[in-house]
């Protein structure tokens, strides 16, 4: 699936630092001429603050002049502040590393210290959004996380708002989507409650973002027009450029090209002119997309290549996992599959380190340990409360006391066998998705219901087998990860298609794939559905050989005649088919051609009134002697691809 990385953080400074930030630079620059002592850190400050946008490095500057100025008069808090200040400004210059070292060295000032719980919850936040620059996203979850509890612990709500709308950030770039847009709606809605323009705005942004990627592009776009109404309203430049940048991706994906080159240049546009180097990549990685998606391959090169320079000078990882996918497909578009299987190798490498088991189940643990620690704080507030309302009961009605005990004791009773049929209810829902992921919906009812499920036999099925051409050569050539993802990928293909058409998949063995139609449950039209199954898998494979840097070719057999079907196994099941039928499916599998599809005698004479097909006269099969075989018209197939 096409990634689009995008532009949607919204950095909130430390509570209280921008003392001075709207004092004109001119005249900051001469207050300094004369300044002296705490006044002259206070302007410092100031044009530190002032600097981070239009020079990064004269931003720079200054705050080193303060931080030393607070080194020399022992004040820690405006020691950290200096570092805090100075960290924006190397983040602002996308030197990522250097911005992390000052802002952790200003988070221990600020913990050691302990004056302003604001300005350590704040530094955790910022700590976060450097990660997840740096696609460390377990290290920025933990971060955004610890931010959350500070900001909770002294009901600070924009603190709140602030570290929700960044872990929402995480886990988009992680696809949780439903854990981003539940974090993000709750950040809406505190930013609401107490006026906040900018953040409201913001979440509008990124809600957006989450339906663009979800597929809802109606919904997107009318989350992205709410934000640019509001940011418009501000004069707020890098927030309408945020939102051109996410309109042109879903023009992008709309197939509107030109409009989306419109709007993703005037984000460029922007970015240029703030020198935000992260942005600049990923609206070039954007733009080279579209040029591919157009046939400007030119075009493509140059900003896929300016994109990549970027993302690999600021170490940001995602961007570059993203510029190896897109130019994998450029490069697939123009024939040159050898380099489109080098970026895709290259591709896969960075995903690997990104996504790494390690770091996935280190963040499914920090927001389960949030949870859970959220929950506890709540119950021990309940708690606290059932005693104080205990022991002014028992001060008021001292008769009662037993009754308020017994009752207490059945509350507590209720609750637990409430939360352990909960769980049974859950744990039985595991075990019948399980199932009927294995077994059909018949045959797995019968286990559950009966314990066991008997043997049947069926009179009309019709049975599909296929396997791939040159399988053996091709797997011999493809890493084992490449090769398992791409049947991964085509079989899951196949599973959407049969069941759409009401069949069955029994198995796959290899490369192999066994389904059928007319079992466990009658269907009159069996014969047909497994042939328009087969019509619909051949298109698919067609089209995506079209695009894909690895061809695959398949051969399919069709007969239809009596089949058993049953469970076999006792501590491992396995719904297995047995008869004849199956014997004749694979002879007429192993007698078929590349990409055609061979039917029998039998089911020839069901599907002649709904399918053109060419007969191939008999031929002489092992152990059957001589039988009639049929190709499935390939005009069938060309008609399917017209609708793909």
């Amino acid at each position: 699936m096409k990634i689009l990385k995008y532009l949607f953080i919204l950095i909130w400074f430390l509570p209280g630092f921008l003392l001075g930030a709207d004092e004109p630079i001119a005249s900051l620059e001469i207050r300094l001429q004369t300044a002296s002592g705490e006044k002259k850190m206070e302007v410092l400050m100031a044009l530190t603050q002032h600097y981070w946008d239009s020079s990064p490095t004269k931003s720079i500057e200054y705050g080193e002049q303060a931080l030393e100025l607070a080194e020399q008069s022992n004040n820690e808090f405006e020691k950290a502040r200096a570092l805090n200040n100075i960290g924006i400004a190397y983040q602002h210059s996308a030197k990522y590393d250097k911005a992390l070292e000052y802002f952790q060295t200003s988070l221990e000032i600020f913990e050691k210290i302990q004056v302003n719980q604001k300005a350590i919850a704040s530094s955790l936040l910022y700590i976060g959004i450097v990660h997840w620059r740096l696609s460390n996203y377990d290290k920025a979850l933990n971060a955004c996380l610890k931010s959350l509890r500070v900001s909770e612990s002294i009901n600070d709500q924009k603190g709140v708002a602030n570290a929700l709308h960044n872990i929402g950030i995480v886990y988009d770039f992680l696809t949780h989507y439903d854990l981003a847009l539940k974090n993000h709606f709750n950040a809406l809605k505190i930013r609401q409650k107490i006026g906040d323009q900018e953040g409201i705005a913001d979440s509008f942004n990124n809600i957006g973002i989450i339906y663009y990627f979800t597929n809802d592009y109606k919904k997107a776009l009318e989350y992205y027009l709410k934000s640019s109404n509001i940011r418009e309203a501000l004069g707020d430049k890098k927030g309408m450029a945020k939102n051109f940048n996410n309109v042109g991706a879903v023009y992008q994906e709309l197939g509107d090209n030109n409009k989306a080159l419109e709007y993703y240049f005037k984000a460029l546009k922007t970015w240029n002119e703030t020198g935000d180097q992260y942005e600049i990549a990923n609206v070039s990685n954007n733009i080279g997309k579209v040029y591919q998606a157009m046939q400007f391959y030119e075009q493509a090169f140059l900003y896929l290549r300016k994109g990549l320079e970027i993302a690999q000078l600021i170490d940001s990882q995602g961007l570059i996992l993203e510029n190896y996918e897109f130019s994998s497909d450029l490069y697939a578009a123009k024939g040159d599959y050898q380099k489109a299987l080098k970026y895709y190798k290259q591709s896969s490498k960075v995903k690997d380190h990104i996504y790494k088991k390690e770091s996935q189940e280190a963040i499914a643990d920090m927001q389960t340990k949030y949870e859970t620690e959220k929950l506890k704080k709540e119950n021990e507030i309940q708690q606290l409360e059932l005693e104080r309302q205990k022991l002014f009961t028992l001060s008021l009605f001292g008769g009662f006391f037993f009754v308020f005990v017994f009752a207490f004791i059945m509350y507590l009773l209720y609750g637990l066998k409430k939360k352990a049929n909960a769980r049974l209810e859950l744990e039985k829902a595991k075990s019948d998705k399980l199932l009927l992921n294995i077994l059909p919906v018949r045959v797995a009812n019968d286990l559950k219901e009966k314990g066991k499920s008997e043997p049947e036999s069926f009179e009309n099925v019709t049975v599909y087998f296929s396997d791939i051409v040159g399988f053996t050569n091709l797997a011999s050539q493809l890493e084992p990860k490449v090769l398992i993802a791409e049947l991964n990928n085509i079989f899951t293909v196949f599973d959407n298609i049969i069941e759409k058409n009401q069949c069955e998949r029994i198995k796959t063995i290899g490369d192999a794939y066994f389904c059928v139609c007319g079992m466990p449950d009658e269907n009159p039209h069996h014969a047909e559905n497994i042939v328009q199954s087969a019509i619909e898998i051949i298109a698919f494979l067609k089209r995506r050989n079209q695009v894909s840097p690895f061809s695959w070719k398949i051969r399919i057999g069709i007969h239809t005649g009596k089949v058993v079907g049953g469970v076999v196994g006792v501590k491992k099941y396995i719904y297995d088919v047995f008869g004849d039928t199956i014997n004749t499916t694979a002879r007429m599998e192993s007698h078929s051609e590349p990409m055609k599809i061979n039917v029998s005698e039998t089911t020839y004479q069901i599907v002649k009134n709904k399918f053109n097909v060419i007969e191939r006269g008999s031929i002489p099969v092992k152990g059957k002697g001589d039988m009639k075989m049929y190709f499935v018209d390939d005009i069938h197939i060309d008609s399917q691809l017209l609708s793909l």
